[in-house]
């Protein structure tokens, strides 16, 4: 918050200033020489009021509104790991900062996950894989106030693991041609 210094006039200076009701919005503070300043801690519309005395006892109040925007909407998570086909995928939960909870996700227009991978609206990426390669796709996040942030996300899927499924072979007999 840009510091405010609150002016009076009249009087027999010097002034001394103080909350008188209300709440300032949490994070700021009113110094005695009349300076409002800190970091908000939460967006909204703040009224309260202000007093202010003289060194003769004089004193006056004056309401006050400040008004504090939220932070931009902005997703925190930088990377997702890699899947392997055939095999259950669930990521971390996308994570955002900012802007006015609760958050929706969704893929952004026009992209598209790896096949068999989905996203809840809580941000989870979860499925099973059932394609190997490395897919970039973006990811959108939406807030209760309108607000909303993309981020492009690669996931690279292995081929499945290399298995031999043959459990058994058939008999021989000595001298014959074998075929399995």
């Amino acid at each position: 918050y840009t510091a405010t210094t609150l002016a009076a006039t009249g009087g027999t200076p010097p002034y001394t200033w103080s909350a008188a009701s209300g709440a300032l919005p949490g994070g700021l503070s009113i110094s005695s020489a009349g300076v409002i300043s800190g970091t908000p801690a939460a967006s909204g519309s703040f009224t309260f009021q202000v007093a202010v005395s003289d060194s003769q006892q004089g004193s006056a109040t004056a309401s006050f509104t400040i008004k504090i925007t939220p932070a931009a909407l902005v997703i925190t998570t930088t990377s997702l790991p890699g899947g392997t086909v055939g095999a259950s995928y669930t990521a971390t939960t996308l994570a955002a900062t900012g802007g006015t909870p609760p958050y929706t996700w969704s893929v952004a227009s026009g992209a598209t996950l790896p096949s068999g991978l989905s996203i809840s609206s809580a941000g989870v990426i979860s499925g099973t894989p059932t394609a190997s390669g490395s897919f970039t796709f973006q990811v959108a996040v939406g807030d209760s106030q309108q607000g909303s942030a993309t981020a492009s996300f690669t996931i690279k899927v292995a081929p499945a693991a290399l298995v031999i499924t043959t459990t058994s072979l058939p008999g021989g007999t000595v001298g014959a041609s074998y075929t399995a």
